[in-house]
């Protein structure tokens, strides 16, 4: 893997970011826009993304890595909340945040950042497989997500808004038949598969776009002297993805399938934290400072790793 070209690629994405972070000082981008701009991502440009994936592909179809891609993202998410039990504990993470961090542990950003990183190195056909880690993600974080960052608040029952239903969101149900597609080798019409594709198309630049406004929102000051958001970047984006790595290495023999499980791996904190934090009563401003110093920090922590590893 060159390792020029996942720096290039890093740097396109935080130039985006940086975009982001401009609009929202100059005032064009703010918390309504936002709000909409995110779920427009969630609920439609993603889930396209992931399906023109499949339509598009030209490749050749192989069933066998597909399924090989679902047990390795099986592994990671038994794996990851294993060490986010483990690791709290070991850092004496204070009770009334143990919960976002063993979230903060578990969950990367496989999706807004992992998707357009995927996407550039190993082009389109490669997003079916991160769509995989996703829907593995967010099956995980409505469930047990929403277990542990709810053990942080202090009110009653604050886990039992957890709803079933969300399981079946438009990510997840779209990620599902594409997999149908891909199995059965459906042909859909190209005018379709056009117009989703540019749909899906939209995704990275406004993805980007709004982390950088959300890390606009932040106060540098804080993030940079916050000890424990530095000690949870050094574990989380450094010593873990190292030490899996020889039992990955053990496990995945195929070289395009490590690469992109390790990548998957080593992407920083998942925004969704701040987001469940503050719905279940954690504390959100830590969470939002693992999220900005680790995204920041990634431009150089997911090439010194692949640098080191590949």
């Amino acid at each position: 893997m060159e390792i020029n070209v996942i720096v290039n690629q890093l740097i396109i994405l935080f130039l985006l970011i940086g975009l982001g972070y401009g609009l929202r000082k100059a005032k064009i981008m703010g918390d309504t826009l936002d709000s909409g701009i995110t779920k427009l991502i969630i609920y439609c440009s993603m889930p396209a993304m992931v399906l023109g994936a499949v339509i598009s592909r030209t490749g050749e179809k192989d069933v066998a890595l597909v399924i090989k891609f679902i047990i390795y993202a099986i592994g990671m998410y038994t794996i990851l909340p294993l060490i986010a039990l483990i690791i709290p504990k070991l850092l004496r993470v204070k009770k009334n945040i143990r919960g976002i961090y063993q979230y903060l542990i578990i969950f990367a950003n496989v999706g807004f950042m992992g998707f357009p990183l995927i996407r550039a190195i190993f082009g389109n056909d490669a997003i079916l497989y991160a769509s995989i880690f996703n829907m593995f993600f967010n099956v995980l974080a409505y469930s047990y997500g929403v277990v542990i960052v709810s053990k942080d608040s202090e009110k009653e029952n604050a886990g039992s808004r957890f709803n079933a239903k969300i399981l079946l969101s438009p990510g997840i149900s779209l990620s599902l038949l594409a997999l149908v597609l891909f199995f059965l080798d459906i042909k859909v019409p190209s005018m379709i598969g056009e117009a989703v594709n540019y749909v899906g198309s939209i995704t990275t630049p406004l993805a980007m776009m709004i982390i950088g406004s959300t890390l606009a929102k932040m106060n540098p000051k804080e993030v940079f002297t916050d000890i424990r958001v530095y000690v949870y970047v050094l574990v989380r984006s450094i010593l873990i993805p190292l030490a899996l790595f020889p039992l990955m290495k053990l496990l995945i023999p195929d070289t395009f399938a490590l690469q992109m499980t390790f990548i998957m791996l080593a992407m920083p904190a998942a925004s969704t934290s701040v987001l469940y934090a503050k719905e279940y009563g954690s504390d959100e401003s830590f969470a939002a400072r693992c999220v900005f110093l680790s995204t920041l920090l990634s431009v150089l922590t997911i090439p010194l790793l692949l640098l080191i590893c590949f």
